[in-house]
Protein backbone atom coordinates (compact mmCIF):
# COMPACT_ATOMS: atom_id res chain seq x y z
CA UNK A 1 0.00 0.00 0.00
CA UNK A 2 1.35 3.38 -0.98
CA UNK A 3 1.02 6.37 1.40
CA UNK A 4 0.45 9.80 0.03
CA UNK A 5 3.11 12.47 0.57
CA UNK A 6 0.55 14.43 2.57
CA UNK A 7 0.11 11.63 5.14
CA UNK A 8 3.90 11.18 5.39
CA UNK A 9 4.32 14.88 6.10
CA UNK A 10 1.62 14.69 8.77
CA UNK A 11 3.55 12.04 10.69
CA UNK A 12 6.87 13.89 10.45
CA UNK A 13 5.47 17.25 11.56
CA UNK A 14 4.51 16.16 15.12
CA UNK A 15 7.96 14.63 15.57
CA UNK A 16 9.58 17.93 14.57
CA UNK A 17 7.35 19.82 17.02
CA UNK A 18 8.42 17.48 19.85
CA UNK A 19 12.12 17.89 18.97
CA UNK A 20 11.77 21.68 18.81
CA UNK A 21 10.02 21.82 22.19
CA UNK A 22 12.75 19.67 23.79
CA UNK A 23 15.44 21.98 22.41
CA UNK A 24 13.61 25.09 23.60
CA UNK A 25 13.04 23.58 27.07
CA UNK A 26 16.73 22.63 27.35
CA UNK A 27 17.75 26.18 26.48
CA UNK A 28 15.28 27.60 28.97
CA UNK A 29 16.62 25.35 31.73
CA UNK A 30 20.16 26.51 31.03
CA UNK A 31 18.98 30.09 31.46
CA UNK A 32 17.28 29.34 34.80
CA UNK A 33 20.61 29.33 36.59
CA UNK A 34 20.79 32.07 39.20
CA UNK A 35 22.42 35.27 37.97
CA UNK A 36 25.92 36.00 39.23
CA UNK A 37 25.66 39.68 38.41
CA UNK A 38 25.09 41.79 41.49
CA UNK A 39 26.72 39.39 43.93
CA UNK A 40 27.73 41.23 47.08
CA UNK A 41 29.99 38.59 48.61
CA UNK A 42 31.57 35.20 48.10
CA UNK A 43 32.25 32.68 50.84
CA UNK A 44 35.06 30.26 49.97
CA UNK A 45 36.49 27.31 51.83
CA UNK A 46 38.53 24.23 51.22
CA UNK A 47 37.01 20.91 52.27
CA UNK A 48 37.12 20.61 56.06
CA UNK A 49 38.70 24.05 56.55
CA UNK A 50 37.14 27.25 57.95
CA UNK A 51 35.47 29.48 55.37
CA UNK A 52 36.52 32.96 54.37
CA UNK A 53 34.07 35.73 53.43
CA UNK A 54 35.18 37.91 50.54
CA UNK A 55 33.18 41.12 50.33
CA UNK A 56 35.49 43.72 48.80
CA UNK A 57 33.94 44.76 45.48
CA UNK A 58 37.21 44.33 43.57
CA UNK A 59 37.76 40.72 44.70
CA UNK A 60 34.09 39.76 44.32
CA UNK A 61 34.05 41.23 40.82
CA UNK A 62 37.20 39.30 39.84
CA UNK A 63 35.74 35.99 41.05
CA UNK A 64 32.37 36.67 39.38
CA UNK A 65 34.20 37.44 36.13
CA UNK A 66 35.96 34.08 36.29
CA UNK A 67 32.74 32.21 37.06
CA UNK A 68 30.83 34.06 34.31
CA UNK A 69 33.64 33.09 31.92
CA UNK A 70 33.12 29.45 32.85
CA UNK A 71 29.37 29.76 32.39
CA UNK A 72 30.03 30.70 28.77
CA UNK A 73 31.40 27.20 28.19
CA UNK A 74 29.41 24.06 27.51
CA UNK A 75 28.32 22.54 30.85
CA UNK A 76 26.87 19.09 31.32
CA UNK A 77 23.54 18.87 33.15
CA UNK A 78 24.29 16.20 35.74
CA UNK A 79 25.33 15.81 39.34
CA UNK A 80 28.87 14.65 40.01
CA UNK A 81 30.09 12.91 43.15
CA UNK A 82 33.18 14.65 44.42
CA UNK A 83 35.42 14.13 47.40
CA UNK A 84 37.58 16.84 49.00
CA UNK A 85 36.31 19.83 47.06
CA UNK A 86 36.43 23.55 47.73
CA UNK A 87 33.13 25.38 48.14
CA UNK A 88 32.34 28.77 46.63
CA UNK A 89 29.05 30.30 47.78
CA UNK A 90 27.81 33.26 45.74
CA UNK A 91 25.80 35.60 47.94
CA UNK A 92 23.39 38.47 47.43
CA UNK A 93 23.35 40.16 50.81
CA UNK A 94 23.05 37.44 53.45
CA UNK A 95 21.37 34.98 51.06
CA UNK A 96 23.33 32.25 49.26
CA UNK A 97 22.20 32.19 45.63
CA UNK A 98 24.27 29.38 44.17
CA UNK A 99 27.11 27.11 45.25
CA UNK A 100 30.07 25.95 43.21
CA UNK A 101 32.11 22.92 44.20
CA UNK A 102 35.61 23.17 42.83
CA UNK A 103 38.26 20.53 42.27
CA UNK A 104 41.36 20.94 40.11
CA UNK A 105 39.69 19.05 37.25
CA UNK A 106 35.95 19.82 37.70
CA UNK A 107 33.53 22.54 38.76
CA UNK A 108 29.98 21.69 39.78
CA UNK A 109 27.24 24.29 40.20
CA UNK A 110 24.29 23.54 42.45
CA UNK A 111 21.65 26.25 42.86
CA UNK A 112 19.87 26.69 46.19
CA UNK A 113 16.55 26.22 44.38
CA UNK A 114 16.09 22.45 44.07
CA UNK A 115 14.01 22.94 40.89
CA UNK A 116 17.09 24.22 39.04
CA UNK A 117 19.28 21.43 37.64
CA UNK A 118 22.86 20.78 38.73
CA UNK A 119 25.62 21.33 36.16
CA UNK A 120 29.26 20.28 35.96
CA UNK A 121 32.18 21.28 33.77
CA UNK A 122 35.63 19.85 33.25
CA UNK A 123 38.21 22.61 33.75
CA UNK A 124 41.90 23.06 33.09
CA UNK A 125 44.65 24.49 35.26
CA UNK A 126 44.40 27.94 33.65
CA UNK A 127 40.70 28.35 34.56
CA UNK A 128 39.85 30.34 37.71
CA UNK A 129 43.33 31.79 38.49
CA UNK A 130 42.10 34.33 41.09
CA UNK A 131 39.88 31.81 42.84
CA UNK A 132 42.61 29.15 42.87
CA UNK A 133 45.01 31.69 44.39
CA UNK A 134 42.56 32.53 47.18
CA UNK A 135 41.88 28.85 47.88
CA UNK A 136 45.59 28.08 48.06
CA UNK A 137 45.88 30.54 50.97
CA UNK A 138 43.87 28.23 53.24
CA UNK A 139 45.06 24.65 53.47
CA UNK A 140 42.57 21.81 52.89
CA UNK A 141 41.72 19.26 55.55
CA UNK A 142 44.45 16.77 56.42
CA UNK A 143 42.13 13.94 55.35
CA UNK A 144 42.29 15.27 51.77
CA UNK A 145 46.06 15.23 51.40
Amino acid sequence: MKTSPRIGAMTVLPALVVIASVLITGTAQAQERPPLKGASAVRISNYGAPSRLISTPHEVSAIMGELEGLRGKRWRQADLKMRCYATVQVMHGEKTVTVFRVRPEYVLERAQDKAVPTYNLQVVETDLPQLRKLLSESPPSKSCE
